[in-house]
C-alpha cells in the first residue's frame, strides 16, 4: 500500500513538473515560431536573389530572427513569472545578472568564487530549464518573505531580498542543476543518434505521439529549440514531429473516408487536414489512439518516414511545429536537396499512415451507425 502510494506521489509531481513546463512555454512558442518564420524569410530572399548574403540589411533581418531564441531566458522568465504568480520584472532582473557584462567577463579570467563558493561557467543563452527552476524557486521565497515581514518593510525590503537570495541562488545552485538536467537531456539525445541515427529517428517518430499525451514531450523540444540557437539547426526531434503530425493527420483522413457515420466524417476529416497542414496533431492524435487500430496506421506511417529521414539526414533550420505548411523550415541553401528529402518524408507519413489506416480500418460502434 505504501509503494502504490509512494508511486502515485511520484507520478503526481511528474505531473506538476511537465504541467508547469508546458503552462511556461506554451506563450513563449508563438514568438519563437515568428523568429523561425523569418529566418524561413531571409533564406527565400537569399536564394531569390532579393537579398545579398552577409549584407548590412542580412544581418540586421538575421539578427530580428535569432532574437528570440538568443533572449529566450527572458521571455520565458516573463512567462513563469505569471505561472508562478510572482511580479514580473523580478525574474528578468535576476535572469539579468546571467546575461551582465560584468559578470561573464569573470569567467575570461579562470575560476570564479563567491566567498569562497564556487561560480559554474554556464552559457544561459538559449536556456529554459534553469530559468523555470530560478522563477520557481523566486515563487517560493517571495511567498516566505511576504509572510514573514510587515507589509510596510516588505514594500520596501522584500523584493530587494527575493532579488538577492534567488539570484546568488541562480548563479550558484539553480543554473547549474537546471544546465545538468538539460545536458543530461541533450546527451541522451546525441548518444542514440552516435548508436545508430535511423534507428534513433524511427524510435523518436513511433514514441512522439505517446510523449504527447503524457506531457512528457516538452525537455525534448526544448532540447530541439536549444540546439536550432546553438548549432542554428537540428537534426532528430524536429523532424520526428513532421513524421507524427503527417501520419497522425493521414491516419485520421482514413477513418474519415471509412467512417459510415456522417459527425465522424467530418470530425475526423477536419482533425486530419488541421495536422497535415498546421502541424496541430492532438486532436488526431487523441482520435486514433481512441480507435485503436488508426493509431497502429499512424505508428507505421511514421516509423516509415522516419526510417527514410533517418537514411537521408534530413535537418530542420528553424523551430515550428513541422506540417506541410511550414515545410519552408527545412530550406538550406547549401543543400537544396535537405527541402525536397523533408517533402518526401511528408508524402510517406502520409501515404503509408493513409493507406495503412484504409487497410486496418477501425471499429466503428453500433449505436452511431444505427442513427445514420
Amino acid at each position: 500500500m505504501t509503494q502504490v502510494k509512494e508511486k502515485n506521489t511520484g507520478l503526481r509531481i511528474l505531473q506538476g513538473i511537465m504541467k508547469a513546463i508546458q503552462e511556461c512555454m506554451i506563450p513563449v512558442i508563438p514568438l519563437i515560431m515568428a523568429g523561425g518564420l523569418i529566418k524561413v524569410l531571409i533564406i527565400i530572399l537569399t536564394l531569390c536573389g532579393i537579398l545579398p548574403s552577409g549584407s548590412q540589411t542580412y544581418t540586421i533581418l538575421s539578427a530580428i530572427g535569432d532574437a528570440p531564441y538568443y533572449f529566450l531566458p527572458f521571455e520565458v522568465a516573463v512567462s513563469a513569472a505569471k505561472y508562478f504568480k510572482l511580479p514580473a520584472l523580478l525574474p528578468v532582473a535576476a535572469v539579468g545578472i546571467m546575461f551582465s557584462p560584468d559578470f561573464l567577463s569573470l569567467f575570461s579570467g579562470g575560476a570564479v568564487s563567491f566567498f569562497g563558493l564556487p561560480v559554474s561557467d554556464v552559457t544561459y543563452s538559449y536556456s529554459v530549464l534553469p530559468i523555470i527552476l530560478l522563477v520557481w524557486v523566486m515563487g517560493l521565497l517571495y511567498r516566505e518573505v511576504e509572510k514573514r515581514l510587515p507589509e510596510s518593510l516588505f514594500n520596501f525590503f522584500g523584493q530587494m531580498l527575493v532579488l538577492l537570495l534567488s539570484s546568488l541562488l541562480a548563479v550558484l545552485v539553480i543554473g547549474p542543476i537546471g544546465n545538468g538536467i538539460a545536458e543530461l537531456i541533450r546527451t541522451f539525445v546525441m548518444w542514440i543518434q552516435s548508436v545508430n541515427h535511423v534507428l534513433a529517428e524511427i524510435c523518436f517518430a513511433v514514441m512522439f505521439p505517446f510523449l504527447n499525451m503524457c506531457g512528457m514531450q516538452w525537455p525534448f523540444i526544448l532540447d530541439a529549440i536549444s540546439t536550432v540557437g546553438l548549432n542554428g539547426y537540428e537534426a532528430l526531434c524536429i523532424i520526428s514531429l513532421l513524421c507524427v503530425n503527417v501520419s497522425q493527420g493521414g491516419a485520421c483522413l482514413a477513418t474519415a473516408v471509412r467512417a459510415k457515420d456522417k459527425k465522424r466524417k467530418e470530425q475526423c476529416f477536419g482533425m486530419g487536414i488541421t495536422a497535415v497542414l498546421s502541424g496541430a496533431s492532438e486532436p488526431s492524435t487523441y482520435s486514433n489512439f481512441g480507435y485503436k487500430r488508426p493509431m497502429i496506421a499512424a505508428l507505421i506511417g511514421s516509423a516509415a518516414a522516419g526510417l527514410y529521414a533517418g537514411l537521408v539526414t534530413v535537418r530542420a533550420f528553424s523551430f515550428v511545429p513541422p506540417a506541410a505548411a511550414s515545410i519552408l523550415i527545412f530550406m538550406d541553401v547549401q543543400n537544396a536537396m535537405n527541402l525536397v528529402h523533408a517533402v518526401i518524408t511528408g508524402l510517406i507519413a502520409l501515404g503509408v499512415s493513409f493507406a495503412a489506416g484504409m487497410i486496418l480500418g477501425f471499429d466503428e460502434p453500433e449505436a452511431e451507425n444505427a442513427e445514420v
